[in-house]
C-alpha cells in the first residue's frame, strides 16, 4: 500500500508517495517534482497546499525539495538533480538563480522531462520552460507602486525591504517598482535585501525606523517582509503614520491589515499558482502545450475597505494547513 511519507535526507523536505520501507517510487501513479529555495512563509505554504491537492485529485505523487534558503544555491541545484534521476516526468522549479540552472536544465530536457517555472516565468537564464504559472513580478512592482502614489500623491519617504540578495522575484517586482515611482516625489531614502526570514524582517524595518523615525512608508517584497515591517511600525507607535505596502496576503498579513498597521497589499493567488502547475504538466503529458507558455495569474489589490470582500479560496490554503 502506498502512504504520503515525510522522509528527510540531503535537503529534501516533503517525500509524498515513497513505498513503505524503501525508496522505490510508485509505479501506478506520474511523480512530478517540486524545487522551492525555501519552503518558509505564507506564500510558498499557499503554494504547496494548491500543488499537493490538486496532484491528489489529478493523481500524481509529488517530490517535493526545499534547498533551505535563497543562498543554497548549489544544494537546490543537487536537489534538482536529484529529482531527474528519481524519474520524475516533470519539475517545477523556481529557481534561486536562474543562471546556475542551466546544467540541470539541460539534464532534464536530455531525460525528455518537462520544465515548468514554478512562481516565476524562468527557470534557468539560457533554457526556455516548458511552461510556466506565475503572476507577473513586474506587475507587482508596478501594482505596489500605485499604492504608494495613492496614499502619498505629493511624494514621501520610503524604506524598501527588499527581498532576499538577488532573487530573480525581488529584484523584478523592486526594478518596476522604482521605474513607477520615479517621477512621483517619493524617495527611496533606505533599503535592505535579507534571508527570507520573519524576524529578520522585524529586525531589518525597526532599524530602518530608528534612523527615520519619519519615514512615511515601508515596502516589503512580499508578507514575510510586509509583516515584520507592519510589526516594527507598531512596536513603534507608527499605525497609520508609517503606511506599509507589500505582496502577499497571508493570514499574519490580513490580521495586521485589520490591525490598521498594514496599508496596501498586492494580493498574489499563490494557491491558485500551485494547482494550474500541476495542470499544465497534466495537458503537457497530452501533448497540450500552453499558449501563452507563460501563464500569468491575476493580482488583487487588498486595502481595509476590501479585505472582507476578497475571495480568500486561491490566496490561503484553509486555516491551520500544514504539509
Amino acid at each position: 500500500m502506498m502512504t504520503r511519507t515525510l522522509f528527510k535526507r540531503m535537503g529534501l523536505a516533503i517525500l509524498v508517495g515513497l513505498a513503505m520501507g524503501g525508496t522505490a517510487l510508485s509505479q501506478d501513479k506520474p511523480v512530478i517534482g517540486l524545487s522551492k529555495p525555501n519552503l518558509k512563509g505564507p506564500y510558498p505554504t499557499a503554494e504547496l497546499y494548491g500543488v499537493l491537492d490538486e496532484a491528489k485529485l489529478l493523481g500524481f505523487e509529488v517530490l517535493v525539495q526545499d534547498a533551505g534558503g535563497y543562498a543554497n544555491i548549489e544544494k537546490q541545484l543537487d536537489q534538482v538533480s536529484n529529482l531527474i534521476t528519481n524519474g520524475v516526468v516533470a519539475v517545477m522549479v523556481d529557481p534561486a538563480d536562474p543562471s546556475a540552472m542551466n546544467g540541470v536544465a539541460n539534464q532534464a530536457r536530455a531525460e525528455g522531462i518537462f520544465l515548468i517555472g514554478a512562481g516565476v516565468n524562468v527557470v534557468a537564464s539560457d533554457v526556455e520552460p516548458d511552461a510556466a504559472v506565475s503572476s507577473s513580478h513586474c506587475n507587482i512592482g508596478k501594482e505596489l507602486a500605485a499604492g504608494a502614489k495613492k496614499l502619498y500623491p505629493q511624494g514621501g519617504t520610503i524604506g524598501v525591504l527588499a527581498g532576499p540578495p538577488g532573487s530573480f522575484w525581488s529584484t523584478e517586482r523592486l526594478r518596476c517598482f522604482k521605474l513607477d515611482i520615479a517621477d512621483s516625489g517619493i524617495k527611496i531614502v533606505a533599503e535592505m535585501t535579507s534571508e527570507q526570514d520573519a524576524a529578520t524582517s522585524l529586525t531589518r524595518a525597526s532599524e530602518m525606523l530608528q534612523r527615520n523615525p519619519d519615514l512615511d512608508m515601508l515596502y516589503g517584497a512580499d508578507d514575510v517582509y510586509g509583516v515584520g515591517a507592519a510589526r516594527a511600525a507598531r512596536a513603534a507607535d507608527r499605525c497609520g503614520k508609517t503606511r506599509v505596502i507589500f505582496a502577499v496576503l497571508g493570514e499574519e498579513a490580513e490580521e495586521m491589515m485589520r490591525d490598521g498597521c498594514a496599508d496596501y497589499v498586492v494580493a498574489q493567488q499563490p494557491v491558485l499558482i500551485g494547482r494550474t502547475e500541476v495542470r499544465v504538466v497534466r495537458d503537457l503529458m497530452k501533448g497540450i502545450v500552453p499558449d501563452p507558455k507563460v501563464i500569468n495569474v491575476p493580482l488583487i489589490g487588498v486595502t481595509i475597505e476590501n479585505v472582507d470582500q476578497v475571495d480568500k479560496t486561491h490566496l490561503q490554503p484553509p486555516r491551520g494547513w500544514r504539509p
